[in-house]
């Protein structure tokens, strides 16, 4: 009898590049950051996941812009089955003008994909206004609220709704090398009474080095009437090693 093999495993760091353990200061000029991950298993399950993210990020005295994009690609070869286990992309982009020191008004836009959940593309044009709650060295903290509109084209369907949104983000320096942040923002429906969508991003990264640090990122997309059959929660989980580039802070 042949002896089953289990096991083989190539997990291929994350190469990224910057995550701060501050937040940008407002020079004016751009930093980003690039992460890109592999990952398979050979034995009796054969898997395959590749994942890639950016950001960049542009702020003055008096407004700031904002970039990402994250994506997630995976595939499971069971005794001769192939499937796929991921196939997203999230992408967007906000620009944020300071009317005061303490208010701004935003302007975004989002773009989601996400095959397994049939969803070929959402997306979603937003604008509002924020106030700046805490902003200190150690910590920031912003609320904002304002009104979207949002295009869902999904497999079977299409949909398209007025939203109001709500969120709060924050950044905290926990020491002198680690620091957290995170955007909650709920968008109840206005077309459809009592549907709603939940976006929620958090990222913790320590410094190794004055130019490499550790990232671990949980990004969470909920909507109260997905497809049929289709699971109401997306969840997305990566980390990697960054290392900066831009001007030194």
């Amino acid at each position: 009898m042949r002896k089953k093999s289990t096991l083989a495993t190539v997990l291929c760091g994350l190469l990224s590049i910057h995550c701060y353990a501050q937040p940008p200061t407002p020079e004016g000029q751009w930093r980003g950051s690039l992460t890109a991950g592999l990952s398979g298993a050979s034995g009796n399950t054969n898997s395959l996941s590749f994942n890639i993210g950016a950001d960049a990020v542009k702020a003055t005295p008096t407004d700031k812009w904002s970039l990402y994009l994250t994506a997630l690609y995976g595939t499971k070869d069971d005794k001769g089955e192939r499937t796929k286990t991921a196939n997203q992309a999230r992408s967007g982009a906000r620009y944020d003008y300071n009317l005061t020191e303490k208010t701004f008004v935003f302007s975004a836009l989002d773009l989601d994909r996400d095959k397994l959940q049939l969803l070929d593309l959402r997306s979603v044009v937003g604008t509002g206004f924020g106030t700046h709650v805490i902003k200190t060295l150690d910590t920031t903290f912003d609320l904002f609220g304002g009104v979207s509109y949002n295009h869902e084209r999904f497999t079977t369907e299409t949909r398209d709704s007025i939203e109001l949104l709500f969120g709060e983000e924050s950044w905290h320096k926990l020491s002198e090398t680690t620091s957290f942040k995170h955007r909650l923002v709920v968008y109840p429906n206005l077309r459809d009474r009592g549907e709603l969508r939940v976006v929620f991003d958090a990222t913790l990264v320590t410094a190794l080095s004055n130019r490499i640090n550790l990232q671990i990122t949980l990004s969470d997309r909920y909507v109260s009437n997905p497809q049929p059959g289709i699971k109401s929660n997306d969840l997305l989980f990566i980390t990697g090693i960054n290392v900066k580039f831009g001007p030194k802070n």
